[in-house]
């Protein structure tokens, strides 16, 4: 399996715009991207649920009924498995599927759930303390059915937090490299085993470069969000 991924991560190939930057070097576009990369990653990796997958304001949720219950089960259920989760945490996610609910409507709502069903099950299944996924480490036929979900799932991620859908900006190659990217980006973090995206020095030596790559295409994504 840590051969096959290593293979997938071979395959992301950097957008043309950004192929000259990343070039010249780890240590020049670690300078380059400065914060406001680190402010996007934080967003992008938010695919890991629990951490910030949805934008949504925060206040009056301690009166909505606890919809993270119906994928949970319950805040102890998931502090067994994610032993870095707070209920602040558990709550805010909570408020953001209320959201949810009320932006997408009743149908489109149901088929989201279903979907964010698999990821979920699949962070209390194979995600380490901090609820991040070593892909390499998950059997093949669960890791397809984890990625087809990232596929169907991150078009209501981006409706949800008021952007331009990442699937129509982007061209159909384009949008595979992205949710591989993703997905390479949350291995690092959990190989790395840190909560939040990590300096470049923290990441393991052998990993680094498919990291940068992996960043670069989440920036690329991005910057089409915007200029659309």
């Amino acid at each position: 399996m840590e051969n096959n991924f290593k293979q997938e991560i071979e395959k992301i190939e950097i957008p043309f715009q950004l192929h000259e930057r990343s070039k010249k070097g780890i240590q020049e576009a670690k300078s380059e991207m400065g914060g406001t990369v680190k402010r996007f990653v934080k967003k992008r990796i938010a695919i890991t649920v629990i951490a910030a997958c949805l934008m949504v304001p925060t206040g009056a949720f301690a009166y909505q009924s606890l919809l993270a219950d119906d994928l949970y089960g319950s805040f102890d259920n998931v502090k067994k498995h994610i032993a870095n989760i707070t209920m602040k945490s558990y709550l805010l996610f909570d408020a953001k599927l209320s959201q949810a609910k009320g932006d997408l409507g009743k149908e489109q709502y149901e088929q989201f759930k279903e979907v964010l069903y698999v990821i979920t099950n699949a962070k209390l299944e194979f995600g380490d303390k901090n609820g991040n996924i070593d892909y390499s480490q998950v059997p093949s036929e669960n890791l397809e059915e984890i990625k087809a979900a990232l596929y169907d799932i991150q078009p209501y991620f981006d409706k949800l937090n008021d952007e331009l859908s990442s699937k129509e900006v982007l061209t159909a190659e384009e949008f595979e490299q992205y949710i591989q990217a993703l997905i390479t980006y949350e291995t690092v973090m959990a190989k790395t085993g840190v909560s939040s995206p990590p300096e470049i020095e923290m990441v393991p030596i052998d990993l680094r470069e498919a990291f940068m790559n992996a960043r670069n295409v989440l920036e690329y994504v991005n910057e089409k969000q915007r200029k659309n």
